[in-house]
This record gives structure tokens, sequence and C-alpha cells, in this order.
């Protein structure tokens, strides 16, 4: 397994695993918006929403700090996941457009709580799209020879 793809995958469990944390932690707390009056799950909420994209920092700093482990194909393989990383940005932001306003199109405004919410989200489905967006790219290249 080449380098970057161990680290993608690496990358890729640790923030499924951390983004799981945080979706049990927002169902067990009842809502997104009990955060906003709860300390303890905004400290909780901050801790694993940083956590994802500090993994993922990590890991890939550790994969590009030493460019000679890092070919032709490697190269390839980011470019294209970086392109899926984008466009999985660019559909979270529109589902959370979309089911944002149809939830909340009666009472004219959103909860600020979803604010931090589509932030930190948008970041970890950067960071994991990435991940499995390299992980494909290795798998596709070594299904086609």
């Amino acid at each position: 397994m080449a380098p970057l793809q161990k680290r993608a995958l690496y990358s890729f469990v640790i923030g499924l695993v951390l983004t799981i944390a945080l979706v049990a932690v927002l169902v067990t707390r009842g809502s997104v918006t009990a955060y906003e009056s709860d300390l303890s799950l905004r400290l909780i909420m901050y801790a694993v929403l940083i956590g994802v994209p500090l993994v993922y920092l990590v890991l890939v700093y550790l994969t590009f700090r030493k460019p000679t482990q890092i070919d032709e194909r490697d190269r390839i393989i980011i470019e294209r996941s970086s392109r899926a990383q984008w466009l999985a940005v660019i559909f979270t932001l529109v589902a959370w457009t979309i089911a944002l306003t149809e939830i909340y199109s009666d009472q004219g405004q959103v909860p600020i709580a979803f604010l931090n919410l589509i932030l930190w989200s948008t970041l970890i489905i950067s960071a994991l799209a990435q991940s499995l967006g390299i992980l494909v790219g290795y798998w596709e290249m070594n299904r086609n020879g």
C-alpha cells in the first residue's frame, strides 16, 4: 500500500469515527439547537469538530513533508480527488440550503446554531471526500492496471 493511500485510509476511518461521534452527540442531546444553551455540549462538539480537520491535516502533512514519497501516479490521484472534494463541498452547501429553507421557511429565519454546523460539516465533508477520492483513485488505478 502506497504511503498516500495508507494515510488516506487512516484519515478516512478516523474522520468517519469522529463524524459518527458528532452525530451521536447531537442525537442524544435532542437537537442541533439544544447546543446553543448547553455549554458542555458545545465543548464536546467543538472538540469533535476540531478533531476531524486536525487529524486530516496531520496525516496530509506527514505525506507531503517527504516529496520523494509522491510519484506521478500519486499526483494524478490527488488532482482527481480534489475534484471530488470540491463537488462534495458544493453538494453539502446545496443540501444545507435546501433543507434549512424548507424546514424554517414558515419562521422566516434559521436558528443561529446552524451557522457553526454548516461551517464545520463542510470542512468535515471536504476532508472525508478527499480521503475517499484518494482511496477510489488507487482502487481504479489498480483495477485498470
